[in-house]
């Protein structure tokens, strides 16, 4: 049996995957549909996906229920199936995980871009909602990720902490500018989210590998949590492990065990390409 994510994460990097959406474009899927309804209507299609990234080097999958969630749903009339599809999601992803295989329940943020106006009451009920159908249905952690707003990456941590004592991973999605969007300096944030029961604290989407390292290299050397990285993939450049050691030490001069790098993973949906290119993160 293997051991709780939380153990895991703590004996030595993990691989993630990479984004869902993305990689269902790229096999020909439209936008303007509700990828997270294919776990009702595609099941198949949806573990296909997960088993590449399983087959690809992946020891950590997301579910697909980044935006499954009642407000969001309800563009599609799906509202009323949101425990449903998030229940599904898990289902789906522990499939295709086996034995050896995490599943952590992907969380994604109301007040990036359109969702900005969007009521805190509402954010509150929609979080718990999913949070008590991605927990009900067995996941071995959850992620918090492309958020924006320190205050709403908070409010989603303290409902989990409220009925959970699983893994939680929060993932800020940033430009080159080193604070949240709310004007949190991160290394602030990541404090704050430390204090608060956060387990392992980084950056997704948006920013490429080297924004992310310019991110990262803000970051306070006794946070005392491990980060994670899931960057949108820069094929010009080679994304190993080597490659980030020696950029942590010629632009900070921090050696790399200071930036403790728990989870590695991508943003965007790459799994035939990363089949090359996930088991670098292995290297040490």
């Amino acid at each position: 049996m293997k051991p709780d994510l939380r153990t895991a994460l703590a004996e030595r990097p993990r691989v993630g995957d990479g984004a869902m959406g993305t990689y269902l474009y790229q096999l020909g899927f439209p936008v303007g549909v509700s990828y997270e309804e294919f776990n009702l209507l595609k099941p198949d299609i949806i573990g296909d996906v997960h088993k590449r990234y399983v087959a690809a080097g992946a020891e950590v999958i997301e579910t697909n229920t980044f935006s499954a969630q009642h407000g969001k749903l309800s563009k599609y009339g799906l509202e009323k199936k949101t425990e449903e599809i998030n229940a599904a999601g898990v289902a789906i992803a522990r499939q295709a995980a086996g034995d050896d295989v995490y599943v952590v329940g992907a969380i994604g943020a109301f007040r990036a871009a359109r969702g900005r106006h969007v009521k805190t009451s509402a954010i509150k009920r929609d979080f718990e909602e999913q949070i008590g159908a991605l927990l009900a249905a067995g996941v071995d952690g959850l992620l918090l990720e492309t958020f924006f707003n320190l205050e709403e990456m908070s409010l989603a941590l303290s409902l989990i902490r409220k009925r959970s004592d699983l893994p939680v991973i929060c993932q800020f999605a940033v430009e080159d500018v080193p604070r949240t969007a709310d004007g949190v300096p991160l290394s602030d944030a990541f404090l704050r989210l430390k204090g608060e029961g956060a387990d392992v604290i980084g950056f997704n989407c948006r920013s490429g590998p080297n924004a992310i390292l310019r991110a990262m290299e803000t970051i306070p050397r006794d946070l005392g949590a491990p980060l994670s990285v899931f960057p949108t993939p820069d094929f010009r450049i080679t994304w190993t492990a080597k490659w980030c050691t020696k950029r942590l030490r010629s632009t900070s001069g921090r050696p790399p065990s200071s930036l403790r790098i728990s989870v590695h993973g991508s943003s965007a949906g790459a799994a035939g390409r990363r089949r090359s290119i996930l088991p670098r993160f292995r290297q040490r």
